[in-house]
């Protein structure tokens, strides 16, 4: 007999849990005190998010390349069904915070005056959606993604001759284009929101005021580069003369130099959120020459400081060089896990994040991520790394729009449906970091695996689970040393509040390949979403043929790259080729054998606003065939 209830939006929004804050809800300011994140109370702010961009041109180009959207238009309505679905899924992943990309050439004149294009319009769209859902944002004001010499023109970006993009270097030097970037970022935070009339400065949302995105400044002199006029007037002004010890010396005094002269500009503009700046990725003091941009915002007024990790980021263009190596197996191939302990203990690669002096500056991580492979050991060991490096707010590079998802292959790729192992090992790592304490220091118990009492994970499983007294997370099907590591007596005894995983649990057997999540309400009643199976018939990291079921490369194969240019140019004429698909009309068993079922259960589909009887095939464990969509157990 089909059962009636509430009308669907309400019970959707019941049945996800989702914390959805009315625009009233006004959310509270961040500041920094003492080298830390707080609320107005004092109390540590921990925030967990992702990179999520739909207002950029990049973004919205991949959407064309793939075919999605036809070049040269824009449909905002339809967008922003996107936007929202993408919010839908980040939220369902447990973020409360997002980075947001901006390219000014595409929100700014020359003079830094506004443009009124199709870019501002989604940004004003997505902080809109911010403050209703009650998710924190944050910018980098200052970014060239997207910006080519070719369309620049006019825009904040073009160098002051004209006919080329402004070169990077410049960004921090040319007082011109400082001044004009000042009015940009001004007029950026004075504007007012067309759709719920709010100004980004009067935003307590708006979290961190990030100034550039992975600035750079040169590591030696160069006598044709228009740096080098700066340079040399310093000299002259100092009384110094040409040596490699001047020129790190200058570096450091005009970073310094800038970093205050923006910080004092927001100030007096009233902007309230915390200023930061960036010192980029790991190995960023070798790759610059030396630490001449850390020693200056050691020095400045700028309360907080940021960083990328990317672990496998260099072993990919080695991958990606060498012939003979297979991009498809750097992830079973190559264990990430050393590299963050080295990170950790060497101050050059970014051991400097967790020195005494660093510990007076507020840390988040600007972007994360596992680089160019799906497995899902990783991310709570980045969780717990961020944490020992001082990091109160952490957003991982980059989450991946829906419907966009189905046509991606990336070398950073999450997605709710798409990526479900990834998926599932992020909301274990998010809570990995909520619960780690700020700068516990690192260290894993093994060098390819890390087991505690709430985290289990291991290269060579490929996998990671996190349990505590309320949840339990896994990305595939648990391992026996998992099983004895994370489910005590006492959690199997009590059972847990919460169930996220993918595969086979001893308290849940699913046979799809989906995310589901299991919600145990006090009232005794059980929710249940499952997530579609995701096929994948392209590789998700390279875009050509998949490795065969054995991981070994299929006897027709693309042809091979040895070279960045050739791997882009290779994947570049798969764009418009489905790489994944859904699946959601196979049912599987699923088995549930959790303490904290009702006694007498009996299973509901939920079909819009009707509840549809399951047929049970067995009550002990319960038993039923289910397929992607949402339960009820009562």
């Amino acid at each position: 007999m089909t059962q009636k209830r509430l009308p669907f939006i309400l019970l959707w929004l019941a049945l996800l849990s989702v914390r959805i804050f009315a625009a009233s809800d006004a959310q509270q300011r961040i500041s920094v005190e003492d080298g830390r994140y707080v609320y107005p109370d004092g109390s540590e702010v921990i925030l967990w998010g992702v990179n999520f961009q739909p207002s950029i041109g990049w973004e919205y180009d991949r959407f064309v390349k793939a075919g999605l959207i036809p070049r040269g238009s824009f449909d905002a309505a339809s967008y922003f069904k996107l936007v929202d679905a993408g919010l839908d899924e980040i939220q369902r992943l447990g973020c409360d915070v997002i980075r947001v990309t901006l390219s000014p050439h595409e929100l700014a004149n020359f003079d830094g005056s506004l443009r009124d294009t199709p870019n501002l319009r989604t940004l004003d769209y997505l902080m809109a959606q911010c403050r209703q859902r009650g998710i924190y944002y944050y910018f980098a004001f200052i970014n060239e993604l997207g910006a080519n010499d070719k369309n620049v023109a006019g825009t904040l970006m073009e160098h002051p001759d004209g006919g080329r993009k402004i070169d990077y270097y410049s960004w921090l030097l040319d007082p011109d284009f400082i001044q004009r970037s000042q009015a940009y970022i001004g007029n950026l935070l004075t504007h007012e929101n067309r759709y719920d009339r709010v100004r980004m400065i009067d935003d307590p949302a708006f979290c961190i005021a990030e100034l550039v995105n992975e600035p750079h400044t040169p590591n030696v002199d160069d006598l044709e580069a228009p740096f080098h006029q700066y340079y040399i007037h310093w000299l002259k002004s100092k009384s110094l003369s040409v040596t490699a010890e001047n020129f790190q010396l200058w570096r450091k005094e005009y970073t310094l130099e800038y970093i205050n002269q923006m910080c004092d500009f927001l100030e007096r503009l009233g902007c309230r959120a915390p200023v930061a700046w960036s010192h980029k990725w790991s190995m960023a003091i070798r790759h610059n020459g030396g630490d001449a941009e850390w020693l200056a915002s050691l020095e400045s007024k700028v309360p907080a400081v940021c960083f990328s990790t990317y672990p496998t980021q260099g072993t990919v263009y080695n991958y990606v060089r060498d012939a003979e190596k297979d991009l498809r197996k750097l992830g079973m191939e190559h264990n990430s896990l050393p590299y963050l302990q080295d990170a950790y203990e060497q101050r050059d690669l970014q051991g400097w994040a967790n020195e005494a002096a660093f510990r007076n500056k507020a840390h988040y991580v600007y972007e994360w991520e596992t680089h160019a492979n799906m497995s899902s050991y990783m991310y709570p060991a980045m969780a717990k790394y961020f944490r020992a490096q001082g990091a109160q707010i952490a957003t991982m590079w980059t989450y991946i729009l829906p419907e966009l998802s189905n046509y991606i292959a990336a070398q950073h790729l999450l997605n709710l449906k798409s990526s479900p192992g990834k998926s599932a090992s992020f909301i274990a790592a998010g809570e990995v970091f909520r619960k780690t304490p700020l700068y516990q220091p690192y260290a894993t118990s093994g060098r390819d695996e890390d087991y505690s009492p709430n985290v289990a994970l291991d290269f060579k499983e490929q996998s990671s689970a996190y349990a505590d007294d309320t949840i339990l997370v896994y990305s595939s099907d648990m391992p026996p040393r998992y099983v004895e590591q994370l489910l005590t007596p006492e959690r199997v005894a009590r059972g847990f509040d919460l169930i996220r995983g993918v595969g086979d649990s001893p308290l849940v057997q699913y046979g799809g390949t989906g995310l589901y999540f299991l919600d145990f309400k006090p009232s005794g009643e059980v929710l249940v979403e499952i997530l579609p199976d995701c096929e994948w018939l392209r590789s998700p990291v390279t875009g050509g043929k998949m490795l065969d079921a054995n991981g070994e490369v299929p006897s027709s194969d693309d042809p091979p790259y040895a070279s960045p240019q050739e791997y882009y140019a290779i994947a570049m004429k798969f764009q418009k080729q489905v790489s994944n698909r859904y699946i959601t009309d196979v049912k599987h068993v699923m088995t549930l054998a959790a303490p904290n079922l009702p006694s007498s259960p009996k299973v509901y589909r939920i079909e819009g606003a009707e509840f549809r009887p399951v047929d049970l095939l067995g009550t002990a464990p319960l038993r039923f065939m289910a397929k992607p969509g949402c339960y009820r157990i009562q």
